[in-house]
């Protein structure tokens, strides 16, 4: 029976770990939109609020940090990538390496203890009060609730110490993530968005299918221009910034303008000029 039933058990643990690495990319591609939404707050003064509305929103807008780091995969050759990475990431390495610092001392003082008791035996007969303590029957009645309160007294301010660490530590390493998907998102809105001087034209089906000879050997840059027309005679045009299900985030490069359209009951037509 126990043959028959390790194929069904090891399916479960592969399910089990494939789930567990699918909710654990979920949540980083999430964290990388929330820090997509903050470049654009940061480079436009938009709310990053405005720009989502549901999880979805924010794992479109990973998706944009994905796409922009990829486009970058050429720069992992170069040390000054490196060295950006680097100095964004110090914070929280600084407090990583304190963190394990400190577990370290804690952890290897009973072994300093014991290696310096082994070393100065002099020193085992002062730092033992066990049995002075028990010699000394009034002393025992004393001795034990001192030490209780001198135990709450120390324990509550470490613990207090301990959890505001923790925080602080699960809080910089939460923060990698949304790092990384604002500078995505400054990366994309200063090469896409606002670097590129035109829109990208409008092609016909024969001028798509036309083959390109001599293609340019310093390619232009353009930029995703759409309007967004309403039913009710309204219609936005611009820059798309970003963009999620039901919503599109529009620059206007004339006025410097910037606005969420809601793209619900509209109709989105790319055009060649503003």
């Amino acid at each position: 029976m126990k043959e028959a039933d390790s194929p069904k058990s090891t399916s479960a643990n592969a399910l089990t770990v494939f789930l567990s690495i699918s909710s654990a990319a979920a949540v980083v591609l999430a964290l990388l939109g929330y820090g997509v939404a903050l470049s654009a707050e940061e480079r436009f003064g938009i709310p990053h609020a405005a720009i989502f509305n549901s999880t979805s929103d924010l794992l479109t807008l990973g998706g944009w940090a994905i796409v922009q780091m990829l486009s970058r995969l050429n720069r992992l050759s170069e040390w000054v990538f490196y060295i950006d990475v680097f100095k964004k990431t110090w914070p929280a390495t600084k407090l990583a390496l304190a963190g394990c610092v400190v577990v370290f001392a804690i952890g290897s003082l009973p072994s300093l203890l014991r290696l310096a008791a082994v070393r100065w035996p002099h020193l085992s007969g002062h730092l033992d009060w066990g049995p002075r303590l028990r010699r000394s029957r009034r002393m025992k009645f004393v001795a034990y609730p001192v030490v209780m309160l001198c135990a709450v007294l120390v324990a509550a301010p470490v613990i207090s110490i301990a959890l505001v660490f923790a925080i602080a530590l699960m809080g910089c390493f939460l923060g990698i993530a949304p790092i990384v998907g604002i500078n995505a998102g400054k990366l994309h809105i200063d090469d896409w968005v606002i670097g590129p001087p035109i829109c990208a034209p409008t092609l016909s089906r024969d001028a798509r299918l036309k083959p390109h000879d001599d293609p340019p050997t310093a390619p232009i840059r353009v930029a995703n221009c759409v309007a967004v027309k309403k039913d009710g005679g309204e219609e936005y045009r611009g820059r798309v910034v970003f963009a999620t299900f039901n919503a599109i985030v529009l620059y206007e490069p004339a006025t410097g303008s910037v606005r969420r359209v809601s793209t619900d009951g509209a109709r989105v037509e790319v055009i060649d000029k503003l």
